[in-house]
């Protein structure tokens, strides 16, 4: 991997890890702008700081971050990528070839990969300053930095590090599992098979989970760090990812039971408000440049006439919606663009200004997709368990104004509700359909029959291809399967 610890000059925090080149660390004298790790970890207080960098480098990108929702994996690309690669949304037109276009059309090439590509440098570059989190705090001999302070920085680094990793594997599949910041460990790697990862990803989030706060109190009562219900929630969907059903089970009822701390909005309009009572964990943009969108909201700003109007949601998303389905018309808007064509766009963040202060932060998790997740769990792991899943789908049903299923409907029937509401509840949410298709193994069934998907270009599309720029400096790497040529 490119990348080695460095200190950044202090810009708007006191310390912010960084990737660098695979140059050789040499013994200099550190610049008068920078910090070292020895005084990082020397007490409670800079240890929170260089912490909250890398909550930062999530949500804003490196510095310049303007464009962080188009280059950060955690700040909106997820989301993008995902909704264009399924059927969610798409460019109303086609864009010369733009990474966009081909993205949606099934047509990415390794020449024309520069969004994924971002997805992979920013998933690692979280996933080394998470690292230097867990080294560092691991290596500080300091008696100021508290044994609670340690415990708490280690379990948020090791939870932010599997979050990473759970986006890594299901844009890429198969790739290095780095745990140190070790340029000589990491120079070499190969790539790791998906079922360790996974089993990283869990170890990392089990581990986190016993020394996480139960509250919000790192966060000053905003739900903007990982708690334990956080990691919780991870856990329930990684479980359900790697198809053990109990343990998601597990983990998504003992969220859904801190009714205490969460409980679905009512109001749709409300999901995604700082103070919603649903929200597990959100990511906090700074307004240091007088921004203060969420990059969800930003990615989507020319549709309200800020633009030309470049993307749309998919009609058959649309259509997806059953009739007085109030998450149609509160969470899409409208809007006729300048060739009186009418474009989709997802709304569930109201706040278009770009400047002033903001009342929506970046919603990571969300306690609607614990009771989806405990459904699909439920019926997996035992057919006969309809009417314990249809309960969990009409909490979700209900409060988007729709009818209860019955508890007539068959196993069959089930499964497929379930990916219905998943489907409407958490459209162009950080991937979710994109990985829903893919796990499922429904996606190629799906994607064919897209109209701007076809012709089929293969299966192989299902993964994103690896940056040529990384097989260039790490020859124990190889291409995914079908990009080993333009």
């Amino acid at each position: 991997m490119q990348i080695q610890f460095t200190t950044r000059k202090i810009i708007w925090m006191l310390l912010l890890f960084s990737m660098a080149s695979c140059k050789k660390i040499v013994d200099i004298d550190s610049p008068i702008d920078t910090i070292t790790t020895e005084q990082v970890f020397s007490n409670n207080e800079q240890a929170e700081w260089a912490l909250g960098g890398v909550y930062s480098l999530m949500i804003n990108g490196e510095v310049p971050y303007q464009t962080a929702e188009r280059s950060c994996f955690s700040a909106g690309l997820s989301s993008f990528c995902g909704s264009m690669s399924a059927d969610e949304a798409h460019p109303w037109t086609q864009h010369g070839g733009s990474s966009e276009w081909m993205m949606s059309s099934n047509s990415i090439n390794v020449l024309n990969s520069f969004l994924s590509n971002d997805l992979w440098r920013s998933c690692y570059q979280v996933i080394y300053d998470a690292n230097a989190i867990v080294e560092g705090v691991a290596g500080s001999e300091s008696d100021l930095l508290t044994d609670s302070a340690r415990k708490q920085l280690t379990a948020e680094a090791k939870a932010i590090r599997a979050f990473s990793y759970f986006y890594l594997t299901n844009f890429f599949g198969e790739l290095p599992l780095v745990l140190t910041i070790d340029y000589n460990q990491t120079k070499n790697l190969g790539r790791s098979p998906v079922s360790q990862i996974y089993q990283q990803i869990i170890n990392d989030l089990t581990e986190a989970s016993a020394d996480l706060h139960e509250d919000f109190r790192a966060s000053n009562g905003m739900r903007t760090r990982i708690s334990r219900w956080a990691a919780e929630a991870l856990l329930a969907r990684v479980y359900l990812f790697a198809g053990q059903y109990q343990n998601a089970i597990n983990s998504a009822t003992n969220v859904i039971n801190k009714n205490e701390l969460f409980s679905l909005e009512p109001d749709l309009n409300k999901v995604f408000k700082v103070d919603s009572k649903e929200v597990i964990w959100q990511l906090c943009q700074t307004n240091q440049y007088g921004e203060t969108c969420t990059p969800d909201a930003k990615l989507w700003l020319p549709l309200f006439g800020l633009g030309t109007g470049s993307y749309t949601i998919y009609p058959g998303l649309l259509s997806a919606f059953e009739a007085n389905d109030n998450r149609r018309t509160s969470w899409v808007a409208e809007h006729e663009n300048s060739s009186g064509q009418m474009i989709y766009m997802p709304y569930k963040y109201k706040n278009k200004s770009q400047t002033g202060m903001n009342d929506e932060n970046s919603v990571v998790l969300r306690l609607a997709e614990m009771f989806l997740i405990r459904a699909e769990a439920a019926i997996l792991l035992n057919a006969g368990n309809t009417s314990i899943a249809i309960d969990d789908l009409n909490r979700v049903r209900e409060r988007a104004g729709l009818d209860p299923l019955p508890y007539s409907l068959t196993t069959a029937q089930v499964i497929q509700a379930v990916a219905d509401e998943r489907r409407k509840e958490l459209f162009t949410e950080w991937a979710h359909r994109w990985f829903d298709l893919k796990r499922t193994g429904k996606a190629v069934d799906v994607l064919k029959q897209v109209d701007f998907k076809n012709p089929w270009k293969g299966d192989y599309q299902l993964l994103y291809p690896l940056p040529i720029s990384e097989l260039k400096v790490n020859f124990s790497l190889s291409q995914n399967p079908g990009y080993d040529r333009p």
